[in-house]
């Protein structure tokens, strides 16, 4: 589990480097789905402040509340882990018994396998519609992302 401690102290001095100033007020997506695809394009952009505009919770966004208080150390790892996959929607579901939830099931290109990543998404008042948590342990690890989900050993050398 050494890669994730490595991981982490990389995206503590990534973030403290992004700053997360100069989000700006975007407008809300109208939809789980809109919000799953400009959150994932802002992945691929590396733009953190735009993700902290589109990730929260039903108070609002990351960056119209500041909470919680890791959401810079958050969005670079999320950033880390998903970055350089086009991706598919495959799915946007309800999420049962909340209508302000749901769920959108998103297909990444890992080059040598396709993984299967949930994504719930939540309505806001505040924000409209913002990605709320993405299961990233089915994403797989940066390192090995086609590596049997769990499967947390190092590559063994050829």
């Amino acid at each position: 589990m050494r890669w994730w401690g490595n991981l982490l102290a990389a995206a503590v001095v990534v973030s403290g480097a992004c700053g997360g100033g100069g989000a700006g007020s975007p407008k809300p997506s109208q939809s789980a789905e809109s919000a799953v695809r400009q959150f994932l394009q802002a992945v691929a952009d590396s733009d953190i402040a735009r993700m902290s505009t589109l990730w929260g919770t039903d108070k609002g966004s990351a960056a119209s509340t500041g909470e919680p208080k890791d959401w810079q150390k958050r969005m670079v790892v999320t950033q880390i882990y998903l970055r350089g996959s086009p991706y598919k929607i495959l799915s946007d579901d309800p999420v049962e018994g909340n209508v302000n939830h749901r769920k959108v099931s998103v297909e990444l290109d890992r080059g040598e396998c396709k993984r299967t990543v949930p994504i719930i998404a939540v309505r806001s008042d505040r924000d409209g519609w913002l990605v709320n948590s993405i299961d990233l342990n089915l994403a797989g690890t940066p390192a090995r992302p086609c590596a049997p989900v769990g499967d947390e050993q190092a590559p063994k050398p050829k």
